[in-house]
């Protein structure tokens, strides 16, 4: 679940909602050691971007949906 302008939504919504908008959506393996229980993230990349920290699904959600209110 994420939250954006005071609204949960699931994952679901907004991976398909990113579609939309043209990213791509990839999962990867992000495990560091070979025993270790697998951990996952996902990633929406735009124009053949790497997956990185700053492009998690969450981060990219917040950046494209996040509407801020206008300064006084």
């Amino acid at each position: 679940m994420i939250k954006i302008n005071g609204h949960w939504y699931s994952s679901t919504e907004v991976k398909e909602a990113l579609e939309r908008k043209g990213y791509t959506i990839i999962t990867l393996e992000i495990s560091t050691e070979r025993r270790d229980y697998p951990q996952y993230e996902t990633y929406a990349l735009i124009n053949q971007e790497e997956a990185s920290v700053l492009n998690t699904l969450k981060s990219v959600a917040l950046k494209v949906f996040q509407k801020k209110p206008p300064l006084l």
